[in-house]
């Protein structure tokens, strides 16, 4: 336990220290509030999906290899593991610190798309569980040695997602969908309302009863409801389990022989 402390408070120092830590997270936080600023008009749950994927898939990710890069920097993962810190002690460390800082960017994040009460519980229950994959994740591709590769894995998991989603691409879809980003999207987002099959504006207005032009923004504003995060979405929370026990188990698999610097035992 006290190994899981002194490197718990040597994390928390060295993100505080660090602004290109935290610079990403509040980055990812001010973009749609700006959004928000510009537009009054705009779906706040819905625009700020894009950048809780982005933080999750692609900041995450990337915050968590590259702590272990400035570690293997600075020969800390050498010190530690020549102190008998073993993988899982800086695994439970490391998470622990980024969950912390995970949770108030997405409680943030949540009160930024209006949410509150239940929804906002299923919310954070979706976001912090994708969340803890992607520290899982960055956290095993630094420890195996693969921290740049990092990057190309955070770039995917925030793009490719958003891009099967907006685009409709099926083939990218059928690619990403095992994915927990993707899931974090479609327990978020859920089924949305398609555009009807009108050829005219005047047509438009008269099946909606669009008197003015600010019928129309409103429209256009609701069209694309995330649907009501009232009710758990526990299929898309199941894919996320596995994905956190698949990441979990190549953690195990690469560090059960080595220690924490990667000698071999």
């Amino acid at each position: 336990m006290r190994n899981i402390q002194a490197v718990f408070t040597k994390q928390v120092i060295s993100y505080a220290k660090n602004p290109g830590r935290w610079g990403a997270p509040v980055t990812f936080l001010i973009i749609p509030f700006v959004f928000m600023m510009i537009s009054p008009d705009i779906n706040r749950a819905l625009i700020t999906i894009q950048f809780v994927i982005m933080f999750v898939g692609m900041s995450m990710v990337m915050g968590a290899a590259a702590v272990i890069m400035e570690d293997r920097a600075t020969q800390n993962l050498r010190f530690m593991a020549m102190a008998g810190v073993k993988p899982h002690q800086y695994l439970i460390a490391t998470c622990g610190v980024l969950l912390i800082v995970s949770f108030v960017a997405l409680v943030l994040f949540g009160m930024i798309s209006g949410h509150s009460g239940v929804i906002m519980k299923n919310f954070l229950i979706v976001t912090m569980l994708g969340a803890t994959c992607s520290m899982l994740l960055g956290i095993t591709l630094g420890l195996s040695k693969l921290a740049p590769f990092a990057w190309i894995v955070g770039i995917l998991l925030g793009i490719g997602p958003v891009l099967a989603v907006d685009f409709g691409v099926d083939a990218l879809t059928r690619a990403v969908s095992a994915t927990y980003t993707y899931q974090i999207i479609v327990a978020l987002r859920g089924n949305i309302t398609e555009l009807p099959d009108v050829t005219s504006l005047y047509e438009l207005a008269a099946m909606y009863n669009l008197t003015d032009l600010g019928d129309l923004r409103a429209f256009q504003r609701d069209l694309r409801v995330p649907r009501d995060l009232a009710v758990l979405p526990v299929a898309a929370v199941r894919i996320m389990l596995i994905n956190a026990a698949v990441i979990l188990a190549a953690f195990v698999a690469i560090n059960i022989r080595t220690r924490l610097d990667g000698k071999k035992l």
